[in-house]
């Protein structure tokens, strides 16, 4: 890892998630994420790490849609990598799918991207999540709503991640 002017820059892919606190991860997309905040739902975070050092985090919440399943869905709401190799932020995903496979009971995961940022999911579809949906900028915002228009104007994309977890097969011996 190398700093310049105090921002890290990374040259090697991570190595390994660990979950961190929200304060942690709070403090770190509100620095440096285009969206300058934390949404509230959240139900843990994980570090995204190189060896020992953080590279980045992602934070996992209930799904912000009220017809989403509560239960069984994740939505990754934030995730910030800091100046990292290519590739980086799918091998991240992949990291964080095996780490909630062991450690939650979820079986689905779900993301938007925005398409006025430039975010066009190339880093889900590298991590094989499949597109669902396009949602039309504006239709999230209702009356007595925070309107985040000037923020998040763009089209979303929406994508989904199944996680079930499969039944091992252990060879029968007779």
């Amino acid at each position: 890892m190398m700093k310049l002017f105090d921002v890290p820059i990374f040259d090697t892919l991570p190595t390994h998630v660990q979950q961190i606190s929200f304060t942690v991860a709070r403090r770190i997309i509100e620095q440096n994420h285009y969206l300058g905040y934390a949404p509230c739902g959240c139900k843990f975070c994980l570090g995204v790490f190189a060896d020992a050092e953080l590279m980045g985090v992602m934070i996992f919440g209930r799904p912000i849609a009220r017809l989403e399943d509560q239960n069984g869905t994740l939505e990754l709401t934030r995730m910030f990598l800091y100046d990292s190799p290519k590739n980086s932020e799918s091998r991240a995903l992949g990291l964080a799918e095996k780490w909630i496979k062991k450690n939650r009971v979820e079986s689905r995961l779900i993301a938007y991207s925005d398409t006025a940022q430039g975010h066009n999911g190339t880093i889900y579809r590298a991590a094989n999540w499949q597109e669902i949906s396009r949602v039309r900028a504006g239709t999230w915002i209702r009356k007595n709503r925070l309107d985040r228009r000037g923020i998040i104007g763009g089209d979303k994309i929406k994508f989904e991640r199944n996680i079930s977890r499969r039944a091992s097969h252990r060879p029968c011996h007779i």
